[in-house]
């Protein structure tokens, strides 16, 4: 069993994929920008008609598995990027667009919502359906199925509570730990927060940013996906496009909800560890970046959903009144924060 390995060390100036990408494709570069923002591990290069992506991977082995991955779902259609080439450590892959899907949920409303979000997860499972093919699967590594790593998950409402000066109320944290176990037979993106995909010229919902990929029971990136706090629909709501899409079902719901819980939880202690450093920040700076949400509606909607989700489950249940709390308190300072001086 691996965990997802720690993330790339700091790329290099933007100047130099410029460079590369010249020498790569033999046009000039007009510009480049930041998707993410400055210094972020990819970057936006624009040519003359068109713009690509360059994306900075210290480690060769984990730039290598993304360029198997990228290349296996495109011949099969998938909704991703196509990677377009490798030159002086900076691999090239298509343009996905910048319309986050954050972005593009928030600017929706009522049915046009619920369909965007329906087609964010139908995109995801085609993904997984296409990773399945041609024998690629029985060579992923199983991630985040160990017992450390679980138990560590497991213990983030003890961790939440302190920082919130707010107690985590008594939960078995080893048997909620064990109830998050699975038999890793499914394609997992890992990190299939809404901020990594975007809503392409086509109305295709495209999803990038692939190091961390593995086999796991499956449901956990639609647990990654509705419990962010830029997930703008209620968890009732959530459920229900969960089960008419597919993606979350029958005896898959269980460990659905348990890893959704926490990883609401998870969200909520990096906002307030966050918060703490910086203060709190704009939240359409974040989303468009995707940085942290560190702002008080974004904190009460990631609390308020896990509640809502923990309420569902037996192991969970225990948290459901503690987290409400959090999310009422978040937005009693929102009001705050919103009355004039």
């Amino acid at each position: 069993m691996t965990t997802p390995p720690p993330k790339n060390s700091g790329p290099p100036a933007a100047e130099t994929a410029a460079r590369a990408a010249e020498a790569l494709f033999g046009q000039r570069v007009e510009r480049i920008t930041g998707p993410g923002g400055a210094r972020r591990a990819s970057v936006r290069v624009h040519f003359d008609d068109h713009s690509v992506i360059a994306s900075w991977r210290a480690d060769p082995d984990r730039r290598a598995r993304e360029i198997a991955l990228l290349t296996h779902l495109t011949q099969a259609g998938a909704d991703v990027p196509r990677p377009l080439g490798l030159q002086d450590g900076w691999s090239f892959q298509t343009d996905a667009g910048s319309r986050r899907l954050t972005s593009a949920l928030l600017r929706r409303e009522g049915a046009a919502r619920d369909d965007l979000a329906a087609a964010a997860c139908e995109s995801l499972l085609r993904i997984k359906s296409a990773a399945r093919g041609g024998g690629f699967l029985a060579g992923l590594p199983v991630i985040a199925n160990g017992a450390d790593w679980l138990a560590r998950f497991a213990d983030g409402p003890r961790h939440l509570g302190r920082l919130l000066h707010r107690p985590a109320p008594d939960y078995d944290a080893q048997v909620l730990a064990g109830g998050m176990t699975s038999l890793p037979l499914s394609f997992i993106k890992w990190d299939a927060r809404p901020g990594n995909a975007a809503l392409s010229d086509d109305g295709r919902v495209i999803w990038f940013d692939w190091e961390d990929y593995g086999r796991r029971a499956g449901v956990e990136d639609a647990a990654f996906l509705v419990a962010d706090e830029f997930w703008p629909i209620s968890a009732a709501r959530s459920l229900e496009i969960l089960d008419a899409t597919g993606f979350v079902t029958g005896r898959r719901l269980p460990l659905f909800l348990r890893f959704a819980v926490l990883h609401a939880v998870h969200r909520c202690r990096l906002i307030v560890a966050q918060r703490d450093r910086h203060g709190w920040a704009d939240p359409d700076h974040a989303r468009r970046y995707d940085r942290i949400g560190t702002d008080p509606d974004l904190l009460a909607t990631c609390a308020a959903n896990g509640a809502a989700l923990a309420t569902r489950d037996a192991l969970t249940e225990p948290l459901a009144r503690w987290l409400d709390e959090v999310a009422h308190a978040a937005r009693t300072e929102a009001r705050a924060r919103a009355m004039p001086d």
